[in-house]
């Protein structure tokens, strides 16, 4: 894949999109994403051709995308067009035209291929995905049975809601519940999650997040008890774009396809009986870069890489979050793998807010962490980590502050959060940044006392404001603070 920045041109049956990333990595982060509606399987039903003022759209809006990633000094820029392309009969004809734009590669992806990618893509953003994935496009939806790093059985079906509306063939209503019940290997696929990945189904969660009125707006990873998502897909399947258009959080411009949409959501979850459905911002892009990347690459925990990848930007000091993490595992001999991640995650992170007013460091940390756009975690995981980063740079943060992440985390988790801040605190004060001295320093937890060891060569190295910060960490854990002369 080389280094770089990389772009994908996405030709989908509704809309085209690019995207560019900074680099192709287990973390993909977008610098620049701009989508364009052209409906090119508009009518494609009945007459077996793209939409003709699509077509001339998508054409213009490419052309300006290749300039665009040009200008971006782009190092590697692939197209790629999906079902409504490959089932066109004059599909290969828009191929050869964009085969004549330099700098891209082109390629028209097989449905099964769709359906790999977009399990790919969801495993690239949630590794311990296991059940199954569904991507809703203009054109076709997609299936795929996915367990953490492998994909099972897979079917694509024309039944893209933007295509099924313009056919003028049949009930549109009954072809999305034939084609459903007609695949079965969903029935062995049972009690497992649903992972919904597509512009529609995105627009499902906003919905649904302002009628729950839940507290943090972000798709990737918002998680709805499958018996809820059911009954509000059917509310909604019923609905008249009129209707829709009322309802806070609803696009205008999928007031037409969005009921179609929920009756696909609807009939999948009726046959998967799913513990829950998972909304996934990863799909067919970031599966296509996942599969070219390298095992070693794949194998890493995307929360990491992305953590080591932007905090070393943000890091002011030679002090290595290794060295810190190490330092403080002696305090969390009991914690989970998931804390134990989320507590590696957090030590790469820690300098985040190093350059704003020390008064708001807390908050813009705080702030920071909650939205930013990693992947490998959920939304308790992510409040987790926004609290004990705001407890990193204050040893009081108001709870008005954190009122959202406190809305989604239990009393352990804020525990854990407000311990892993206050150990991080007194880290960087004990060493002042500089590499080396916290392995002379032993961190040690018994039952009764959280204990620093300083041997002398260290005695320089405490004050009074150590001692304090000893003092509120042990507090957090319920210990008694000690300094022990080695």
């Amino acid at each position: 894949m080389g280094r770089g920045r990389v772009g994908i041109i996405d030709v989908g049956s509704n809309s085209i999109r690019l995207v560019v990333y900074e680099r192709a990595s287990r973390a993909p982060l977008p610098v620049f994403n701009e989508k364009v509606l052209c409906g090119l399987a508009r009518g494609l039903d009945a007459t077996g051709r793209l939409n003709p003022e699509g077509v001339e759209m998508a054409l213009a809006n490419i052309d300006r995308f290749v300039t665009l990633a040009r200008n971006m000094e782009v190092v590697s820029l692939d197209l790629l067009a999906t079902a409504a392309v490959r089932d066109a009969a004059d599909g290969a004809d828009f191929m050869r035209e964009i085969e004549r734009r330099p700098g891209v590669r082109a390629h028209v992806v097989s449905g099964q291929d769709e359906a790999r990618f977009s399990g790919f893509g969801v495993i690239c953003g949630i590794p311990a995905a296991s059940g199954v994935v569904g991507d809703l496009g203009g054109g076709s939806l997609e299936l795929v049975a996915v367990d953490r790093s492998s994909l099972g059985e897979s079917t694509t079906l024309p039944i893209g809601p933007l295509r099924l509306m313009s056919s003028g063939r049949g009930d549109p209503k009954r072809t999305v519940l034939e084609a459903i019940e007609g695949v079965r290997w969903l029935r062995g696929e049972t009690g497992r999650t649903f992972y919904a990945v597509g512009g529609a189904w995105r627009s499902f969660a906003r919905l649904h997040m302002e009628q729950a009125g839940y507290p943090l707006h972000i798709i990737h990873n918002y998680e709805v008890s499958a018996e809820d998502a059911r009954a509000v897909a059917r509310l909604i399947a019923v609905q008249s774009p009129k209707s829709l258009e009322k309802m806070p959080g609803v696009s205008r411009r999928r007031v037409d396809t969005l009921p179609l949409s929920c009756l696909a959501l609807d009939r999948l979850l009726a046959t998967l009986k799913p513990r829950s459905v998972v909304f996934s911002a990863f799909g067919l892009r970031e599966g296509f870069y996942f599969s070219r990347l390298s095992e070693a690459e794949r194998a890493r925990h995307p929360l990491i890489a992305f953590a080591e990848e932007h905090g070393a930007g943000w890091r002011r000091f030679e002090l290595a979050p290794v060295e810190i993490f190490d330092w403080l595992t002696p305090a969390f001999a009991d914690e989970t793998d998931v804390e134990r991640t989320l507590r590696l995650a957090a030590c790469h992170l820690s300098d985040i807010s190093w350059d704003d007013h020390p008064d708001h460091r807390a908050e813009q940390a705080y702030i920071r962490v909650l939205h930013m756009q990693a992947p490998g975690m959920d939304h308790h995981d992510r409040a987790v980590l926004a609290i004990a980063l705001a407890y990193r740079y204050k040893s009081d943060p108001k709870a008005a502050m954190l009122d959202v992440a406190l809305r989604l985390v239990d009393g352990r988790a804020r525990t854990f959060a407000r311990r892993l801040g206050a150990c991080l605190r007194l880290a960087y004060n004990l060493s002042g940044g500089a590499p080396g001295l916290l392995p002379q320093v032993r961190l040690e937890r018994t039952e009764r006392e959280l204990r620093l060891v300083v041997p002398p060569a260290a005695r320089g190295s405490l004050g009074d404001v150590t001692a304090r910060r000893l003092e509120t960490t042990a507090e957090a854990f319920g210990l008694r603070s000690t300094i022990q002369m080695d």
